[in-house]
């Protein structure tokens, strides 16, 4: 009950601050844009549209996820809300899941745009002689890899936003920590290994998106990012019951 409550309330607070409304119409601009770009270059192949819907939609959420989640904390701790938290029975790992949930939900809200805009796409904008293979369970499988992809970022992002006393620098932190460090110590271990960038040309979560939507479900990377996730909220929890602890907002 508790954890609904501070659920709806995060998510709320979200959608109506800066870290929310304004981000997601960018990603949904920078993620529609892209999407336009992928079926130009794939004209003539047999690229699926979950395919192409799925890889754009994956390189947009890191970015949305951590602008989302580096409110997390941060500013609870710059309203004073944070020693009222520290006040209340509910257990860190409620306020630490209630955050975490509220930026997912955000995620669900991109996806769900960037849906819509597909069938627009697919409905109205595509000539009547354009054929591009899809189905409905290659956007089922797409979106539910994305869905748990956003759920890792999410927790990610909102275990940075405890170790920050402002919100530019979450936002800096939770940015490298899910959309720039992570794609760059790929993109290097590709280089050090040839043999790897043939096999895998892609960041492994756009590929695992990739492989979901022709129906390839990699079991490994959705529970290793089920896994992380549960660690992050793990880790977010200790970090909180420490500050309760010590009474401290630093």
């Amino acid at each position: 009950m508790a954890l609904g409550i501070i659920i709806r309330r995060e998510f709320f607070q979200l959608a109506h601050s800066v870290h929310g409304l304004g981000p997601l119409i960018l990603a949904l601009a920078g993620s529609g844009a892209l999407l336009v770009w992928f079926l130009q270059r794939a004209e003539g192949t047999m690229e699926t549209l979950p395919a192409l819907w799925g890889l754009s939609a994956a390189i947009g959420l890191p970015f949305l996820a951590a602008v989302a989640a580096s409110r997390g904390f941060t500013q609870d701790r710059e309203g004073g809300m944070l020693r009222l938290m520290f006040a209340t029975p509910v257990r860190s790992r409620g306020w630490v899941w209630g955050k975490v949930w509220a930026a997912w939900g955000l995620c669900m809200v991109y996806l769900g745009g960037l849906s819509v805009a597909c069938w627009v796409l697919l409905r109205w904008l595509l000539p009547e002689t354009a054929q591009v293979p899809w189905t409905w369970l290659g956007f089922l499988f797409a979106g539910g890899a994305l869905a748990v992809q956003a759920l890792f970022w999410s927790a990610l992002g909102t275990l940075v936003s405890l170790f920050s006393r402002s919100s530019a620098s979450t936002f800096l932190l939770s940015l490298l920590a899910c959309a720039l460090v992570p794609p760059a110590m790929c993109r290097a271990g590709m280089l050090l290994t040839p043999g790897a960038a043939v096999q895998w040309p892609w960041f492994p979560f756009q590929a695992m998106v990739y492989d979901c939507a022709g129906g390839v479900l990699d079991v490994r990377l959705l529970v290793g990012c089920l896994t992380m996730t549960a660690v992050f909220v793990y880790a977010a929890g200790l970090v909180f019951d420490a500050l309760r602890l010590c009474a401290t907002e630093r």
